[in-house]
């Protein structure tokens, strides 16, 4: 029998919970189609050009530097109590775009809402590693980041639509957790007595284990984001005569990264943790390195779903894997960190990128990723499989 039985949590949970998840990818999805009406809006300010490249970026650092007071006030003050305060601030400063006129409040906006994204991201996180556990959690997580992958598709397509009407109208989509709010309320019950997995340190944090797991999640984000950074002007110097080909590209890597996590739950019936990393990073590299040869759009669209499976397996097995050695108690300030490092990757991914395609070129780049991912993951995963079966 499950710890967190029907009668301590509401069927509703599990639904509500992912569309706080769906909430993170809102945060820079939504408003980016229509960032040309926008630097047309402010044209008039002296660094416009400039200033409106971080609309989309600023969240990213807010959610990196805040994740740890996040996590550490998650465990202090309750997780719910805080995901329902995030909630209602990502409402406010998200839709912030409809009534704001002046270019720096704007960014000021999107720096707070990047603050409520970090609130929201490591609650639901903790949550649902609090009410579920073993096969049921692996479950609950696989469908998180599947929802997650599948929100994107919709925002990025909404906000396509809502451009065409007005650089503001994007920004109407974040007043749509209104409705969520009462439903938090509702049904995102107390999390039940703390539970220690059977692997959990005692009473205290796996540091050595946490950082490995983090690293992960950081190299990651690191290399992926290459990928939406770059891919727009890999198509054109493919001969594509409309940007929105890279787009249905990056649809596509979320499409199968959706099926993915979806099936993460079968797959850790059979695989350890590690196997699935090993993986995951392998499709992912075998897209990158499709990436660096690749000579017609056909072939970029080839590559895709690589990176789409690699990714869609990660995000919930880091997750399953953190949380296996950390404390019940500890687990706000454990998804803190991890998110941290994610977003931490996606703010320091065009430090990568653009030095390598500066100096090499794009496809260059894409095989410059892959080598990292391979010299720091791949092969000590590798090592660590190979270890664990010539040791039984």
């Amino acid at each position: 029998m499950n710890v967190a039985s029907n009668t301590q949590r509401s069927r509703y949970l599990l639904p509500v919970l992912l569309a706080c998840a769906s909430l993170t990818v809102m945060a820079g999805a939504t408003v980016a189609p229509g960032l040309p009406g926008l630097l047309e809006h402010f044209s008039s300010h002296p660094d416009a050009e400039y200033l409106t490249r971080f609309i989309l970026s600023i969240p990213g650092l807010a959610i990196a530097l805040s994740a740890p007071i996040t996590g550490f006030l998650a465990d202090k003050i309750g997780r719910r109590v805080l995901l329902c305060i995030g909630v209602a601030i990502y409402i406010v400063s998200g839709s912030a775009g409809l009534w704001l006129d002046d270019l720096i409040m704007l960014l000021v906006s999107r720096f707070v809402l990047g603050l409520s994204v970090g609130m929201v991201m490591v609650c639901s996180m903790a949550l649902l590693t609090d009410h579920f556990q073993g096969a049921e959690r692996d479950r609950a997580m696989g469908i998180q980041s599947s929802a997650m992958a599948a929100g994107g598709i919709v925002f990025i397509f909404a906000g396509s639509i809502l451009a065409d009407v007005s650089w503001r109208a994007p920004f109407a989509v974040y007043l749509m957790p209104i409705f969520l709010f009462p439903l938090i309320l509702l049904f995102v019950s107390k999390p039940p007595a703390n539970i220690d997995e059977p692997g959990a340190a005692n009473g205290e944090f796996p540091i050595a284990h946490a950082a490995v797991i983090y690293g992960i999640g950081f190299i990651t984000m690191l290399t992926f984001y290459t990928v939406p950074t770059q891919l727009p002007f890999l198509a054109i110097e493919l001969g594509v005569e409309s940007l929105k080909i890279a787009g249905f590209a990056v649809v596509l890597s979320q499409i199968f990264s959706s099926v993915a996590a979806i099936s993460f739950q079968r797959l850790r019936e059979y695989f350890s943790n590690v196997q699935i990393l090993l993986f995951s990073f392998v499709s992912m590299s075998l897209g990158f390195f499709g990436l660096s040869q690749i000579t017609s759009v056909t072939g970029m669209f080839l590559c895709m779903p690589l990176i789409g499976v690699g990714l869609g397996l990660n995000f919930p097995n880091m997750t399953i894997w953190m949380m296996s050695r950390v404390p019940a108690t500890m687990r706000g300030r454990a998804s803190g960190g991890l998110t941290t490092a994610i977003f931490m990757g996606q703010f320091m991914s065009p430090f990568l990128s653009v030095p390598l395609v500066t100096k090499y070129g794009l496809n260059l780049s894409f095989l410059g990723a892959m080598i990292l991912m391979v010299c720091v993951v791949v092969l000590p995963a590798l090592w660590f499989v190979v270890r664990a079966s010539t040791s039984r």
